[in-house]
């Protein structure tokens, strides 16, 4: 049975844990709880997210995460990471545009993480949405900070109408700050 991990940041002494340390934890729940066969990150704002979920989905025995990531640097980052860490079954990194790549993930999509530039994440989204089942996840990182931004996104999730029940998580930290995690109503 696989240990439990703290959320803390072992750099620091602070009870509070860290933005990454705190995302990365949520996210290893999600995919612990679910058992997502598809993950879609698009953007990969650390090489740990990553790595994490794949980590995550080689817990639960089966899966993938699908990481698309425009910025060649980090994806390759990204890439370095989950080879070394031994994941390669459980993550493909793929660098360019994540638009260009949606074609080829296979659906359905369990849980999607957006990353990246806020303000394309409601057009990211409306791409996915078609494949995305009632109970699918979305998180979004770095909304809170840049809510005009990313405002058209926050209205479609949040809206009761929306097909959506939203949530903005208190986590602080990193650029722009803040989670927003939505599950895919029926």
């Amino acid at each position: 049975m696989p240990s439990a991990v703290s959320c803390t940041d072992p750099a620091s002494d602070a009870a509070v844990p860290s933005f990454e340390a705190a995302t990365g934890t949520l996210l290893r729940q999600l995919v612990l709880a679910a058992g997502p066969l598809t993950v879609l990150q698009i953007g990969c704002p650390s090489a740990s997210f990553t790595t994490g979920v794949a980590a995550a989905m080689r817990e639960n025995g089966h899966g993938r995460v699908i990481a698309c990531e425009p910025e060649a640097v980090r994806a390759e980052a990204a890439a370095a990471a989950v080879e070394k860490a031994g994941l390669g079954r459980y993550a493909d990194v793929r660098p360019g545009r994540p638009e260009r790549a949606l074609a080829t993930v296979p659906g359905p999509v369990d849980l999607l993480l957006l990353g990246g530039p806020p303000e394309s994440f409601l057009a990211l989204l409306k791409l996915v949405e078609p494949r995305m089942l009632p109970g699918a996840v979305v998180v979004a990182l770095g909304v809170r900070d840049v809510t005009s931004a990313c405002a058209e996104f926050l209205a479609h999730v949040r809206f009761s109408g929306g097909g959506y029940v939203s949530l903005p998580l208190p986590f602080d930290g990193g650029d722009g700050g803040g989670v927003e995690m939505a599950v895919r109503a029926a």
